[in-house]
């Protein structure tokens, strides 16, 4: 089991430019690197200020000089927005450029306003989004040509100069977990579903993974445990007001993304306008419910996550909003040396908790 940090890059401050964001984001990466978090994740979103990184893997391009030892991946490639024979190019270079340090994630997406600007049908995406696994499959670990024909996805025999050093990737596909034919699909492909848990509680996203072990029923595959990666929210810090104060950033978020996805945004320009969203809770029982507040209180939390749901892997998103950046670097730095320690003294070393090493999760053919 391992540890990631989710970079979404939001620009809650309209007088804070992207040039700020992605410097403290660098940073913010270094540091994750330096404290032994193993992969580095890159969101991204289009034509809003939700999230200025419209192309995770020209990041990844980026960072990939900046770090040495860290993984890089996107969390996750919005799959239908995309040319697929470019992205393939794509994530060939970025896996060269990392020395063989990308990780893989997918997403069929859900925003109609960036579907829109795309010209593609949101209707349409999940149909783009397995045809575009489909030909990363043909692509990944071998070396002759692909060509694909597809109801969306049209591509002519291709050669291609520039192949991944890795034969297989670490793949993981974001959401979906109710889409049973493809989570039976991703279980006989090594998939790990990726779910965003926000302030869900142990029990909500138990039966979540619920469904994954029901996909792995169903296909016939023996896991034990099943595949399951989860995002939370994190905040290190020894106030409740510094408490509060994430959990009204991690608020923001739900707020923001909740007005895309049920399509009653309202912008200003790019620039989207915060209203509540429905069903919304009190900031007191974000923070009893997420990862945040004292290195004790996360730790205490984190081992009953890990106890109850096994995941391979915890993505920390430690930045929500306009949560000050000298903040967000103490929480990446004390979630390591502070809080881990304490699960590890109560549960023993944490690579024993997830999937086996022999247990294969990456992309195959």
């Amino acid at each position: 089991m391992h540890f990631g940090l989710f970079s979404l890059l939001q620009q809650r401050d309209r007088g804070k430019e992207p040039r700020q964001i992605y410097k403290e984001m660098v940073e913010q990466v270094k540091l994750a690197e330096e404290a032994g978090y193993e992969i580095a994740w890159f969101a991204e979103h289009h034509f809003s200020n939700y999230c200025v990184i419209p192309s995770p893997l020209s990041t990844i391009h980026y960072m990939a000089p900046q770090t040495s030892k860290i993984k890089l991946g996107p969390a996750v490639i919005v799959a239908p927005l995309y040319e697929p024979m470019r992205l393939i190019e794509d994530i060939s270079v970025a896996d060269v450029l990392s020395d063989g340090r990308l990780v893989l994630g997918f997403g069929s997406g859900y925003q109609q306003y960036e579907f829109h600007k795309f010209g593609v049908n949101l209707k349409d995406s999940k149909k783009i989004f397995n045809e575009t696994l489909e030909l990363v499959e043909r692509f990944m670990g071998g070396t002759e040509a692909i060509e694909y024909s597809g109801e969306f996805i049209q591509a002519p025999e291709t050669h291609f100069i520039v192949r991944p050093l890795q034969d297989r990737f670490e793949t993981y596909i974001a959401g979906q977990v109710f889409e049973t034919e493809l989570q039976v699909r991703m279980a006989h492909k090594g998939y790990v579903p990726f779910v965003t848990t926000g302030w869900s509680t142990v029990e909500q996203i138990g039966a979540t993974r619920q469904k994954i072990i029901e996909a792995y029923e169903l296909a016939g595959i023996q896991r034990n445990p099943v595949p399951f990666a989860i995002q939370v929210n994190v905040h290190v810090c020894d106030s409740n007001s510094e408490a509060l104060e994430a959990a009204e950033n991690v608020r923001y978020v739900r707020r923001i993304a909740n007005s895309m996805r049920e399509q009653y945004a309202v912008l200003d320009g790019a620039y989207l306008i915060e209203a509540p969203a429905k069903g919304e809770v009190p900031l007191e029982e974000i923070i009893a419910n997420t990862l945040i507040g004292s290195p004790e209180k996360v730790a205490e939390q984190l081992i009953e996550r890990i106890q109850v749901l096994k995941p391979p892997h915890f993505n920390t998103f430690q930045a929500p909003g306009a949560l000050p950046h000298s903040r967000v670097m103490r929480s990446i730095e004390r979630f390591m040396t502070e809080v881990v320690p304490l699960v590890e003294a109560e549960l023993g070393p944490l690579a024993k908790y997830g999937l086996r090493p022999e247990e294969p999760t990456a992309l195959s053919a």
